[in-house]
Parts: structure tokens; C-alpha cells; sequence
């Protein structure tokens, strides 16, 4: 019979408060990744690219790492994807050696779409706001009081 113990220990979800290993280890493979790509990759295909998040599970054998692109274009996140695969022989290497982990985790690259979302939101409240502003606004419209000559 095996019994587990409780006490001492915390969880591995952080416990008393405190941030799980998990999340410190995606935090140290987003700036090893960040710092890789700006100053050691030479691949034209990673020159736009950005890591927005880390997502590494509890057991620190896989890490799921979201990346956007400062240009946008489908073919060019395909590219990304393949230079970033490309480049994973040499971003695993300086994970495992820098984080000085027994296993080093699996680096699963994908697309970040929020980014990509919020540009497309900010698009569309961009033409609304044009054409409210198109129409007038008329005196019932909410638009900060810009045109107002009483200042207060």
C-alpha cells in the first residue's frame, strides 16, 4: 500500500500563492527565444517575428511557444513556421543548456491569432468611427467633446 504524504510541499499549481515552476520555466524559454532571434538567427523568415507567449505544461516536457509576425500575410507566417522549424535544432540546444533542466521540453511552435484578432477588432471600430464621423456626429453624438471651445 502506498500512501501519499500532504504536508510541507507545495502544489504543483504554485500553492501558497506562489507561481508554478511551470510558469517560470515558459517565462526563461520566451526571453531565451526572444534573445535568439534578435541577435543570433540569420534567417530572413524569422526577421518579423515575435514570441508573444510560452505555454509549458506541468511535467516541463512540452512547450507550446505562440509567435506573431510584425507584417502581416498567410504566406508569410507559413514561412515563419518553417524557418522557425528550421532554427529548432538550435533553440532547443540553448534552452537545455540555459535552463539546466534534466529533460529538455519539446518546443511546438503556433501561430499566435490574437494579435491578429485584436488588429482585425480595432479595424472595424476604426470604419465605425470614420463613419460616424462622416455623418456629422450631430449634437447627440459621443465623441469626447473635442470640438467644444469651452475648455474646463
Amino acid at each position: 500500500m502506498t500512501a501519499r504524504r500532504s504536508g510541507g510541499r507545495p502544489s504543483a499549481r504554485g500553492g501558497h500563492g506562489g507561481v508554478r515552476r511551470a510558469d517560470r520555466v515558459a517565462a526563461e524559454i520566451q526571453r531565451i527565444l526572444s534573445g535568439l532571434l534578435l541577435h543570433k538567427t540569420r534567417d530572413p523568415r524569422l526577421a518579423d517575428v515575435t514570441i508573444t507567449r510560452v505555454r509549458v505544461n506541468d511535467d516541463l516536457r512540452l512547450a507550446r511557444i505562440y509567435f506573431t509576425l510584425l507584417s502581416v500575410g498567410e504566406g508569410d507566417r507559413e514561412e515563419a513556421q518553417r524557418g522557425l522549424e528550421s532554427a529548432l535544432p538550435l533553440f532547443r540546444r540553448t534552452v537545455a543548456g540555459e535552463l539546466g533542466l534534466r529533460h529538455a521540453p519539446e518546443l511546438v511552435f503556433a501561430f499566435d491569432a490574437d494579435l491578429e484578432s485584436a488588429r482585425r477588432v480595432d479595424a472595424v471600430l476604426r470604419d465605425l468611427r470614420a463613419q460616424r464621423e462622416g455623418s456629422g456626429g450631430g449634437p447627440g453624438s459621443v465623441d469626447g467633446g473635442e470640438d467644444d471651445d469651452g475648455g474646463g
